[in-house]
This record gives C-alpha cells, sequence and structure tokens, in this order.
C-alpha cells in the first residue's frame, strides 16, 4: 500500500466517488440519489484511499437516530464500500474502516450497523452478526376487503398525515429511524430503485394506512409500512395490491413487528414464509455512552445475548426503507 494515502474527500470529490462507485452495480445514479438527497450525508465521513490521482476504494458513513429499547441512540451506518477491482487484496477496506471507527468514536455514534455478505472481513473489526426476520410472500392473489380506498401517495397532499402514520405507528417499535421531515423530503427520493409503489389506504377521508413498494434484490419489496390501531385489514390490503401488482418473483416484506398479521394473510390467499436474515451487523461503538443511554452495566455491551435482547427478531424492525 506504498503508493496509496487515505483520507476524506472534498465537496468537489463527489463526482469522483461516484465515477468509483458506478463500476459497483453499473448504476451511478443509484449512489448519485444518496450523495444529493440524504441530509446526512459529509464530506468529511466519506473516506477513500487514493492512488496517484486515482480514487482506488470508498466507504461512507451515515448518521441514524434509532429506537432502541425505549431510547434513542445515533447509528453510523456504514454503506458504499467499494474498491476498484485493480486494487484489490491490499487491504484497502480494513484500512477505511479502520479510520471510519476512528471518526465513529471521535463524533460519539453509540453503535454501527451495516449490511454485508463478508462476514469475516467485519466480524474482524467489531462488528456482530445479528439475525432478523423477513416475511417471504410466494407468488399468488390476494383478496381485498373492499372496506378502504386505496390511493397513490402524493406528497403535496399526504406528507403530513403519512409522516403522523409512521411517528404513532413507530414509535413504539424497537428499531425504527426517527425522522424529521429533511429526513423525509430526502429519503422520498432515494428510497426507491429508482421509483417506488406508494400507497396510501382511507376509510373515508381519513388516512389510516399506508404501504411502500420497490424492486430490489431481483424481488417486490414492500420497504417499509404503517396502519393506525383498529386498522390492520387496511394494512392486509395494502399488502395484497402491492404484492399483485409485481410481475416480480413474489414480495419481501417485514412484518416481525406485528405479532399475528402473517396469519391474517392466509385466508385471503397468500401463503408467507418467514426468512432469516443474518447479513446486517451491529457494532457497539462507544460502550460508556451505550451503557448511560440504556441504563445498563457497560460490560453488558459485550453479552452474547446484547443484541438480540435489543433487537429481538420476532418484534423489530429496520425499515428497507432507511437502507443506506
Amino acid at each position: 500500500m506504498g503508493d496509496v494515502t487515505f483520507r476524506t474527500i472534498t465537496a468537489d470529490e463527489r463526482d469522483a466517488v461516484l465515477d468509483l462507485l458506478h463500476g459497483w452495480l453499473n448504476d451511478r445514479a443509484f449512489f448519485a440519489r444518496y450523495f444529493r438527497h440524504d441530509p446526512s450525508f459529509r464530506d468529511d465521513l466519506c473516506f477513500v484511499a487514493v492512488s496517484g490521482d486515482r480514487l482506488v476504494s470508498t466507504l461512507q458513513v451515515f448518521t441514524k437516530h434509532v429506537r432502541l429499547d425505549g431510547r434513542v441512540l445515533t447509528v453510523a451506518g456504514v454503506g458504499n464500500v467499494y474498491t476498484d477491482p485493480a486494487y484489490r487484496r491490499r487491504g484497502l477496506a480494513p484500512a477505511l474502516l479502520a479510520r471510519a471507527i476512528d471518526a465513529m468514536e471521535r463524533e460519539q455514534f453509540d453503535l454501527s450497523l451495516l449490511f454485508a455478505t463478508r462476514l469475516e472481513l467485519y466480524g474482524a473489526l467489531g462488528w456482530r452478526s445479528h439475525a432478523r426476520h423477513l416475511s417471504f410472500i410466494q407468488p399468488g392473489g390476494g383478496a381485498l376487503s373492499g372496506a378502504y380506498r386505496l390511493e397513490p401517495f402524493d406528497a403535496a397532499r399526504d406528507l403530513a398525515a403519512v409522516t403522523a402514520l409512521y411517528d404513532t405507528h413507530c414509535r413504539a417499535v424497537t428499531g425504527t429511524t426517527v425522522r424529521d421531515l429533511a429526513y423525509w423530503i430526502g429519503q422520498l427520493a432515494y428510497a426507491g430503485n429508482p421509483h417506488e409503489h406508494f400507497l396510501l389506504a382511507r376509510h373515508g377521508d381519513e388516512a389510516v394506512a399506508y404501504a411502500r413498494a420497490t424492486a430490489l434484490y431481483g424481488f417486490n419489496v414492500i420497504t417499509e409500512h404503517a396502519a393506525l390501531e383498529g386498522h390492520e385489514a387496511a394494512l392486509a390490503d395494502l399488502v395484497c395490491h402491492l404484492h399483485a401488482a409485481s410481475t416480480l418473483p413474489g414480495t419481501l416484506c417485514q412484518l416481525a413487528c406485528e405479532p399475528g398479521f402473517e396469519a391474517t394473510l392466509e385466508p385471503r390467499g397468500l401463503e408467507v414464509q418467514t426468512v432469516e436474515d443474518a447479513f446486517w451487523m451491529w457494532r457497539v461503538v462507544n460502550a460508556e455512552q451505550v451503557a448511560a443511554k440504556l441504563r445498563i452495566a457497560p460490560e453488558a455491551t459485550t453479552a452474547p445475548d446484547f443484541f438480540p435482547r435489543l433487537l429481538p427478531p420476532d418484534r423489530s424492525v429496520y425499515w428497507l426503507s432507511d437502507r443506506f
């Protein structure tokens, strides 16, 4: 690595980072949406390895505020970890991750989260794989109740109602992200792939539920949902409609935070299976800080059951729309 230096970027280098990331998915616009619209994006949290005048490896740290055990913790999301193929197997990604960890500690993040398949790489640097439950709906039609009117989301008309629904639905659900208006506006611009199917269910004139879907991982994915208490049937209507509207092979969604909800879909004609995903990984950044916020002993943060207790797979959710 003698010819490689490590640093963060300046604002005028964002295009160069996007040019590098283009080699990953052949979709520069996918990453550009985050750079342009995510209000948490910071140049001083975008790390790069530089060889000569070329950027050859990168990763970004995104700021999330996540509800955990009745508290709100600041989470450093690590994303867009990519190295030019010609520079792989030189230890560039671990070197960037080490610098990112230093920055997380300096910026006083509580925890870090990433999504990965290279579990050994991140495990060696302190991230722990933790299972979460996704629901997979097999191809097939589902009956609607007919009790609700389903309409496309219109930001100018519906954003206030949707943010209120989200807050009401999610405030007691561990793992959900706290969102302000700036976050919402940015996320609406980058959460689709590139577009999303965003539907509301109305009972009379009142919006009582919503759900958002987009294409990810080769499947139709319902990336988040919310419903007022007593209107679970509206949520089931939305799931059935979004599932039926897709031509992709099945639908992934996150129903673990809705105890018993999967069973309500079966009489409608949908077959649902629980899928365990172990490719999200968590890391404690500041044990003393986390312990103080959660009112536990610092040594509890190193216990094997720390993250399973904090994020029980059958009762927690981190919305796929909040991915990075």
